[in-house]
């Protein structure tokens, strides 16, 4: 069976990247709509993008009404504000959050109709207005991907949109962006990252070009994770490349179980993406090991864990090890009952997942009972 590999984002990456950000917008239009959130418009982020998009001398906008989990009203406030400046372009400034809004906003910016009309795979009638990403956490990889997570509380569940169309013209990787991401959401974006190369790494999407660059990001994330969220600045940029690495991998290969869980359980509660992901990640690596135990192998020694001497299979037990003390060590919950999660709807929650588009590339077949006992073991 053929495959390909699809990576069209310019990444531009490194100390004084944003310099130039005017050039970069200059190919697409001079009227900017910057989609961000609250928290980085309090922390002076959005000055430098400022800078450099008012270079460009023409109609500039700020929507900053994004919420952590966004939502379709958040879209729709978006796309009124996109309307009103007649938008050429989008710069996206913080995590996925407003990364996936900009993105949505774009779709709907060109294309008639809701949100629910594009969910699933190449639903799109028209290209979306393009985005530029500049990411201000370590995790996402939503700057060098092609679809769009967001919450509609009415249906109780995550709308996903996905096509090629979709990805971001440019990223940006400056490390003045992550200078004082603060240590908590450095560990939680850093599990969304790591949740995203080791799924990517075993599904069965991955490919040669998908594992190169998963399991290099699973090594970065293992050695620079802890003193990133000590503060660390190279660290703190290296986790910005490996999240972006990560992104690619994966919507190059697909993901799993892990993601169709903590989606599902994102559409009922209000909880990190990044945190519920690292909480049932170790479950269910240990659900997957039997069917592709020699890569889990390789997962342990990516993250510095000891092998040597041991069998495959108990080398590959000692990547769920490392998950676990890489969590432990950074602070972050262990248990669903730490976010407020109640186990009353576990059982519809499984059976909500089971159509998640993420689902279909784990590597070990599943089902509604052995989803729930997934919950269940990480309660």
């Amino acid at each position: 069976m053929f495959r390909q590999f699809y990576s069209p984002t310019r990444v531009i990456f490194g100390f004084g990247a944003l310099g130039s950000l005017d050039s970069e917008l200059s190919k697409f239009g001079k009227r900017v709509l910057v989609v961000t959130d609250p928290g980085i418009e309090k922390t002076g982020l959005l000055t430098p993008v400022l800078e450099q998009i008012e270079k460009l001398g023409d109609k500039l906008q700020i929507f900053s009404q994004v919420e952590s989990n966004p939502t379709v009203e958040n879209v729709t406030a978006g796309l009124e504000v996109c309307k009103q400046v007649d938008a050429d372009v989008l710069v996206a400034v913080g995590g996925g959050s407003p990364i996936d809004t900009a993105k949505a906003i774009a779709v709907l910016a060109r294309n008639s109709g809701t949100l629910t009309d594009y969910e699933g795979f190449e639903k799109l009638t028209a290209p979306p207005l393009p985005v530029i990403a500049i990411p201000t956490t370590v995790g996402t990889g939503s700057e060098v991907t092609k679809g769009a997570v967001i919450s509609d509380h009415q249906l109780h569940r995550k709308l996903i949109i996905v096509s090629d169309q979709m990805y971001p013209k440019t990223a940006f990787l400056d490390p003045k962006m992550v200078e004082s991401l603060p240590g908590s959401i450095c560990a939680a974006t850093g599990l969304d990252a790591l949740t995203h190369a080791i799924e990517a790494y075993v599904c069965t999407g991955q490919n040669p070009f998908s594992d190169a660059l998963n399991l290099y990001a699973i090594e970065l994330i293992g050695t620079h994770l802890r003193p990133a969220v000590a503060g660390k600045g190279t660290s703190l940029h290296q986790m910005q490349i490996a999240a972006c690495l990560a992104g690619s991998g994966f919507h190059n290969a697909g993901l799993g179980i892990a993601h169709a869980l903590a989606n599902t359980v994102g559409g009922h509660f209000s909880v990190h993406h990044g945190v519920t992901n690292g909480i049932l990640l170790p479950h269910v690596m240990k659900f997957n090991l039997i069917a592709s135990p020699e890569r889990f192998e390789r997962i342990a020694n990516a993250l510095g864990e000891r092998t040597n001497g041991l069998s495959t299979m108990e080398a590959a037990t000692k990547a769920v090890e490392g998950v676990k003390n890489l969590i432990a060590d950074v602070d972050m919950p262990a248990r669903l009952r730490d976010l407020k999660v109640t186990e009353d709807l576990f059982d519809q929650m499984a059976g909500e997942a089971l159509d998640q588009l993420d689902r279909p590339a784990n590597p070990r077949k599943n089902n509604q009972a052995n989803l729930k006992k997934i919950l269940a073991d990480a309660f």
